[in-house]
């Protein structure tokens, strides 16, 4: 063929028949349908899109805001980094927030016990910060009012014009109910209360967005994005009615909302997450006949404390960093990035600047703010948008239809139905079949890491009456593996040395490694090291190696062919001259095999097996007592 002719061919074209019949016949005949992946939202996922899956013809900037509540995106309105900072006093969180806004960031966020109590504390805390210039984020969980009305106080003071003030001052009713597990008597009464301050509040800071719908409650509770978009919508729709209720204006209300979401690993899930929530609220408008842009949605977005781990915590840089960039990608106005130390409590300087570097690189690496809608086009993320709005959707008709939210907390059926989902979630984890680097899978076995912060849970003081329902904690799922470690620590700490396996390993390297390598994994997920053999090749040779580092757990490591020409000899040799030594195999022997190795003594330790309870077993059986927890 002559070069000159070649730029002008081309490949066939393929149709989607083409392909699905090329990847079933190099499936030996098996249907494509094994190719797809069932989400925690029992949505599946297939292994290929197209055009068709693209049907709804949306833009950015216009209704149903699906793409953006801007037609410019982010060229128009970048992102706030909303990175709150602490400090041992409010002196110091004040030091810490200028540094911030010299390093990228342009909002002010302070954690919520920096909250002032006194106009000393406020000029403490606001000395030499400009605070009509740069928007305030501010989650004032439970002390809305008393902060409202200090905050006029300090702008008086300072001679500060309230009405330039701008950002985000907001808190979230329902949200603290939930977590503190006390829903008022009269919830009505508080509703009441607190749209007067909001009222209040419109009047002194007409810029400020007071009302906050957190999401992050449910989703840091195990919810799934479905449970989610429904329990926000809820949430968002009793607002609506309470505040009409008290005088304002639809408008008044949802001007007034910013929506809050927590992004995890689910990279896709998460962008089709955030897109769904604008598209579900802007159709609620025409529930209440009003215009849809009374009903953009403004989003905070917010890394997951779920995904969050104690141990090889700079793996979490990794994790918040996807995170950020599902967020980005989704569309957001406001973006929080947890520092890698979050786990522990107050988190270090350094880990601070890395967060928030997080969101630098995204803005001034990536180029994303270039492009209105960065996820536009992509027939996988439209395609998921859509089935994840529709089941979204019946999910709030569903909590409606029975009560609404309120109701729902009330009977426990939401409790219930987040911690359906977090068990699967945490089932999946425990088998190994769901992966936490440097937990579950590949942990680092010198890693010791500090016990996990206190999660502080402020309310808001009142003489009423409350019925207690069952609150919604923040879970993370790798607590349970986190607090084998944690026991294997103490009791190092106690005896002075680390619980210890052996792993008898048969044969050449070859033969021993896979399996070794499996084992010695398994083991340093739990806090448990291993002394290994070299390669064994007699009965003789293993019952040497068990006199010599006499402890109370060993493990096989070979192949198949090997358990079976020299495994079983090893453990009758074992059994016979140490009755009393516990004795595993690693991998599922079938048949006749499994007999024959389970008669002589053993148990297996293989893929797919709960490594969490199995850990726990072996941890007992080291001599690891129930009570070694830091």
């Amino acid at each position: 063929m002559d070069l000159k002719n070649v730029k002008h061919l081309s490949f066939p074209e393929a149709s989607f028949q083409k392909w699905k019949e090329a990847i079933e016949e190099s499936l030996k005949g098996k249907s494509i349908d094994r190719l797809q992946t069932l989400t925690s939202e029992e949505i599946a996922l297939h292994p290929l899109y197209t055009a068709e899956n693209s049907t709804r013809e949306e833009w950015p900037g216009l209704y149903p805001y699906t793409r953006g509540i801007s037609a410019a995106g982010y060229r128009e309105q970048e992102w706030l980094v909303c990175q709150p900072v602490s400090g041992t006093s409010r002196g110091e969180a004040n030091r810490r927030i200028q540094e911030a806004l010299k390093r990228g960031q342009n909002a002010i966020f302070f954690s919520a016990d920096m909250l002032p109590g006194s106009i000393e504390e406020a000029n403490e805390l606001f000395n030499n910060l400009l605070l009509t210039e740069i928007p305030i984020f501010l989650d004032v969980s439970g002390k809305q009012n008393q902060f409202f009305s200090l905050l006029n106080d300090y702008c008086k003071q300072s001679s500060i014009d309230s009405g330039e003030l701008s950002g985000v001052m907001a808190e979230d009713l329902i949200a603290e109910w939930v977590v503190n597990g006390k829903i008022p008597e009269y919830p009505e009464l508080y509703f009441k209360r607190w749209f007067s301050a909001i009222k209040e509040a419109q009047e002194r800071f007409p810029d400020v967005k007071t009302i906050l719908i957190k999401s992050p409650v449910f989703h840091n509770g195990g919810a799934n994005a479905v449970q989610e978009l429904a329990l926000s919508l809820s949430s968002a729709v009793k607002y609506l009615e309470e505040g009409q209720k008290q005088g304002l204006s639809l408008f008044e209300i949802t001007s007034k909302m910013v929506f809050s979401f927590s992004l995890d690993s689910n990279y896709f899930m998460g962008i089709a997450k955030l897109r769904a929530a604008r598209r579900l609220w802007a159709i609620l408008s025409e529930a209440y006949g009003a215009p849809g842009d009374w009903f953009k949605m403004h989003i905070h977005a917010v890394t997951s404390e779920v995904t969050e781990t104690l141990y090889d915590r700079y793996v979490n840089v990794l994790r918040t960093a996807g995170q950020a960039f599902s967020a980005a990608i989704g569309g957001i106005q406001y973006l929080q990035v947890h520092p890698y130390d979050h786990v522990q409590g107050n988190s270090g300087e350094s880990a601070e600047r890395i967060a928030r570097n997080i969101q630098n690189i995204l803005k001034e690496e990536t180029h994303i703010t270039s492009a209105a809608d960065p996820a536009g086009g992509s027939w996988y993320v439209e395609q998921l948008t859509n089935e994840l709005s529709d089941k979204a959707w019946r999910k709030f008709l569903q909590i409606e239809q029975s009560g609404g939210i309120l109701q729902g907390l009330l009977t426990g059926r939401i409790q219930g139905e987040i911690r359906d989902v977090y068990e699967k979630k945490r089932l999946q984890v425990e088998l190994r079949k769901d992966s936490l680097i440097g937990t579950n899978v590949y942990p680092d076995p010198g890693d010791h890491a500090l016990t996990p912060g206190k999660i502080d849970i402020s309310y808001l003081e009142t003489d009423s009456a409350f019925v207690d329902i069952e609150p919604i904690k923040t879970v993370r799922l790798s607590a349970g593996f986190e607090q084998l470690r944690l026991r294997s620590n103490k009791h190092s700490q106690k005896t002075g040395h680390p619980p210890v396996m052996g792993i008898i390993c048969l044969k050449d390297q070859k033969t021993h490694k896979p399996r070794h390598d499996f084992i010695a994994a398994l083991a340093a997920s739990g806090g448990i090291e291993v002394s290994a053999s070299a390669g064994l090749h007699s009965a003789e040779e293993a019952a040497s190696f068990v006199k010599n580092t006499n402890l109370p757990v060993y493990c096989l490591c070979g192949s198949d062919d090997s358990y079976q020409e020299l495994g079983l000899q090893i453990l009758q040799e074992i059994k016979r001259e140490y009755p009393k030594k516990r004795m595993y195999v690693a991998g599922l022997q079938t048949g006749d095999a499994f007999e024959a190795l389970a008669g002589a003594g053993a148990d297996y330790l293989y893929k797919g097996i709960n490594a969490a309870a199995i850990l726990t077993q072996l941890l007992k059986e080291l001599g690891v007592n129930e009570d070694d927890k830091a």
